[in-house]
């Protein structure tokens, strides 16, 4: 078995995760829920992005050479945000699809600061994603858009 098919699930969840980019419009990006709200809609789907690039590609791939910035600039609309998702979430389950469950408990170096095993950081970032999707459906019932349906089968 290899970790695509220990982490199937993480296809729904970008599934659903995608319907709902595809139901938001360039201006909802400025979106904040709350004054004091660290983050806007867009910089909920930009850290989405960055949070796999970073653990995945820079961490354990060591595909880039430090975290990755995050390009507000580039990434400043509904498709090139979904097309960025789609190119990254592609290249992580291509590397997942090469990474057998027995590697779970390999120790991954983080550069400068810690040694966790590979599971705990794929389960963060699958975890996390599904926290931020958590936070940008909440975004999307407040700006009054239908969030996505779940609790469904593929």
């Amino acid at each position: 078995m290899n970790a695509a098919q220990f982490f199937d699930h993480w296809y729904v969840v970008w599934r659903d995760l995608l319907i709902a980019v595809d139901l938001l419009e360039d201006e909802h990006l400025s979106f904040r829920p709350a004054k004091a709200y660290p983050r806007e809609l867009g910089d909920i789907l930009r850290h989405i992005i960055n949070l796999e690039l970073g653990w995945i590609h820079f961490v354990i791939q060591r595909k880039l050479p430090a975290w990755p910035e995050v390009d507000v600039k580039r990434l400043s609309t509904v498709a090139a945000i979904k097309e960025e998702m789609q190119r990254v979430h592609g290249e992580t389950m291509d590397y997942l699809a090469d990474v057998s469950v027995e590697e779970f408990g390999r120790i991954v170096q983080i550069p400068d600061d810690g040694a966790p095993k590979l599971h705990w950081i794929l389960w963060h970032v699958f975890e996390q994603q599904i926290h931020h999707r958590g936070e940008l459906f909440l975004c999307m019932s407040m700006l009054g858009i239908p969030r996505p349906k779940l609790d469904r089968p593929e």
